[in-house]
């Protein structure tokens, strides 16, 4: 029905008068059409939740749910039933097109006149009053004529009012079979008053150790569960299984038969009880009510402190200890045992084994601790557990544990490295030793431990210790644990001849009161030769990287060049896509800048292994001797001015300036003018490169050459020095001649 929303205003009393008994008529219809419908979904709810309980035997929070759907469903439907149709009340415009929808002989004269008596100053708009009269009698005279209230659905109206009685009536039906019958009853009072009542059943269980609904037991304890099938049962064969609801969710196990009671008696075992929970027995058609299960603390300990004292020299007081362990203590440390319980005990002991120490109490009668050993012993490491005992004499169901192992005093770790020094040494050698050393407890002493052989004919090998380092506390007064440093070891005090193997290890004492404990680095080995043999090998190792910087950079450089230049000009073969020819050259030029990184690093590795060679010739002292032969061409300027600085600024100049050109051209493949000037500046700088290539690789052969002069002539001048030392041998007299002998030279 339509529902037009404008005032009534100036409508004749008459048509009012049928409006108004219309409107209370649609009311009625309304209302009947409403309630009856609403009836029918009561009753069908309520058949709906008799058949669910009866067949799954819901439980009492399942009914209580149950009872809030149902009412909520049913009072929202009458909402959107009955309320809301009687709140939507029509306008008299709206009622009005319904009697001209009803009534086809009005042909609109109704509406017609009920408006135009609405309608005020008619002679402004234009419209006869006379005609504007006419046509509002006319609508009037055929509004007496005619029954509004035959435009209601008179044929539903019966239907509903029929509908509506037989919902009473089956409403009524059932208030009678709740008061009569068994089955009624029942349902009514488990699911609309929400009591005890059982449906009659076959089977009936019984849950032992139950009262009232509830039942007790220790916390963590496993506890043994009992159900048995009551002798009123008419039916005692059946499969009991227990559904058990935690916190963790719902779970349902299926029970074991005992062989007890003739096969009625059926057992579940609950593992650790540790929180509350519930659980209900189901077997047969019978479902029990749920049992409330509640824990009841036994004995045990909610705060557990464990400290290690540890020894004096360790520096440390206490160290905490948390968890199972085993923890690892310390040779003379004690145990420090602290512990606070759920209630009040009566005594409280800790075992090792058979031995057993009781805690004095620090506290109430909750707290209590423990120091072991108790008499100034050592601590034996093994598993221990606490027995505690309460007020009403129930022990703790387990016992908490925890091992202990002993442990010795470590080593310290010692971790070293030479710094410009290769396998062969001079025998006037310094030797920088980068070190760490590390000690749970404190460093005392740092030192080099050195051996050495002479000759494959000696017999009693050399061996020495020097110290280098002596510590004591820090700036906090506790031992230092960890140092990191640079020491040098000199090798003239050592006296040693060409040829000698020479062993060496950083050493580390610890502060352990009785035997130090010393940890050692790995162990170096150098072999040591006479200045003119390490001459000789650095300058076979500066000639190998002279090649190396030819074949490694040079040559590949000026591959490079070519390589850059015949890209450049070449030219698209016949049946090859342009796409593809610009491609093929992108991936070249891709290959080119990764060439010409290549080159970079290569002339890193040299320059880095030249200022190796130079911190080694310092390092064995060799450029002393040099240096006093020729002050101007000291071998810090050969290497360091004249090859290590200008590989360096090539590489960060020209060399990276020439990966970014290339890096350019590979953009412009697809541009043959841009190509052709990206080229000409990579063939530029490349020119460039090459040129400065030249210069250092003429640096190197000029200092390889100035270095084969330094060697000769300082071999000559040694040779020189042995002659003069032979002649002034042979001067000497030879007196003790006879005495070399007792029995003369003549005896033969």
């Amino acid at each position: 029905m339509a529902t037009v929303s404008s005032p009534t205003r100036n409508v004749p009393k008459v048509v009012l008068r049928k409006l108004h008994r219309m409107r209370g008529k649609l009311t009625r219809w309304i209302l009947v059409h409403g309630i009856g419908r609403w009836l029918m979904v009561v009753l069908a709810i309520l058949a709906l939740d008799m058949l669910l309980d009866r067949a799954f035997k819901m439980d009492f929070a399942q009914r209580v749910v149950m009872l809030f759907v149902m009412s909520f469903c049913v009072a929202a439907y009458f909402g959107w039933r009955v309320i809301k149709p009687l709140l939507s009340r029509p306008s008299d415009d709206a009622l009005i097109y319904e009697v001209e929808s009803k009534n086809p002989g009005l042909n609109e004269s109704l509406i017609s006149g009920v408006q135009l008596s609405r309608q005020k100053d008619l002679d402004q708009i234009g419209v006869s009053p006379e005609l504007s009269q006419a046509t509002i009698d006319m609508g009037l005279a055929k509004a007496n004529a005619i029954d509004f209230g035959k435009s209601l659905d008179l044929s539903r109206y019966f239907q509903n009012w029929m509908l509506l009685l037989a919902g009473l009536a089956l409403l009524g039906l059932i208030g009678v079979g709740v008061t009569q019958t068994e089955f009624l009853r029942t349902w009514y009072n488990r699911n609309i008053l929400l009591l005890d009542d059982q449906w009659p059943q076959a089977t009936y269980l019984e849950i032992a150790g139950a009262v009232d609904g509830k039942m007790v037991l220790p916390r963590g304890s496993d506890h043994r569960q009992l159900v048995t099938v009551d002798e009123k049962s008419t039916v005692t064969d059946v499969v009991v299984s227990l559904e058990i609801d935690n916190p963790g969710g719902r779970t349902i196990h299926q029970m074991k038969p005992t062989g007890k009671l003739a096969g009625r008696e059926h057992v579940f075992m609950f593992h650790n009880v540790s929180s509350p929970f519930r659980f209900r027995a189901a077997g047969g058609d019978d479902v029990t009510e749920w049992v409330e299960v509640t824990l009841v603390e036994p004995p045990s300990i909610i705060e557990l402190k464990m400290s290690a004292l540890m020894p004096e020299y360790t520096g440390f007081t206490a160290i905490e200890l948390n968890g199972a362990g085993p923890h690892a203590m310390l040779v003379g440390s004690r145990l420090r045992l602290d512990i606070k319980t759920n209630k009040s005990l009566t005594s409280a002991h800790v075992k090792l084994g058979e031995e057993v120490f009781p805690m004095a109490n620090t506290g109430g009668d909750r707290q209590f601790g423990l120091t072991l050993p108790a008499d100034g012993g050592q601590l034996r490491g093994g598993e221990y557990g606490f027995e505690l005992v309460d007020t009403s004499g129930l022990n703790s169901l387990r016992r908490s544990k925890f091992k202990v192992t002993i442990k010795e005093d470590d080593v310290p770790k010692v971790r070293a490295s030479l710094l410009g020094i290769s396998g062969l040494v001079s025998a006037r050698a310094i030797l920088p030793t980068s070190y760490q050393a590390v000690d749970s407890y404190g460093l005392t002493q740092l030192s080099f431990d050195s051996n050495w052989k002479t000759g494959v004919d000696e017999s009693t090998p050399g061996e020495r210790e020097q110290v280098f380092a002596e510590l004591g506390l820090g700036e906090d007064k506790i031992p230092i644990r960890q140092v990191k440093d640079y020491a040098e070891l000199d090798l003239i005090p050592y006296n040693l001849t060409p040829g000698t193997s020479f062993r060496f290890s950083v050493a580390a004492r610890d502060n352990h009161p009785g035997v130090a404990n010393v940890g050692h680095s790995q162990e170096f080995l150098l072999r040591v030769v006479s200045d003119e043999e390490l001459r000789a090998d650095l300058l076979r190792r500066e000639i190998e990287q002279r090649k190396a910087f030819d074949d490694q950079a040079y040559q590949v450089q000026m591959a490079l060049m070519t390589e850059v230049q015949t890209i450049a000009v070449r030219t698209r073969e016949a049946g090859t896509a342009q796409e593809d020819f610009d491609s093929q050259r992108e991936a070249a030029l891709i290959n080119l800048v990764r060439k010409q990184k290549g080159v970079g690093t290569a002339m890193d590795r040299i320059a880095n292994r030249f200022e190796e060679f130079l911190v080694e010739v310092t390092n064995n002292r060799l450029h002393e001797a040099e240096n006093q032969l020729a002050p101007d061409q000291r071998i810090e300027t050969r290497f360091d001015e004249r090859i290590i600085q200008p590989i360096r600024r090539l590489d960060s100049e020209l060399v990276s300036l020439a990966s970014r050109h290339l890096d350019n051209s590979r953009r412009a493949v697809r541009a043959q003018n841009e190509l052709d000037q990206a080229v000409n500046q990579v063939v530029n700088v490349q020119s460039q490169i090459i040129e400065e290539m030249k210069k250092i690789l003429s640096a190197m052969a000029d200092s390889e050459s100035f270095q084969e002069v330094i060697n000769d002539f300082l071999e000559v001048k040694k040779n020189q020095t042995d002659i003069k030392g032979g002649i002034k041998d042979r001067l000497k007299p030879k007196d003790d001649i006879f005495e070399k002998d007792d029995q003369g030279i003549f005896d033969q």
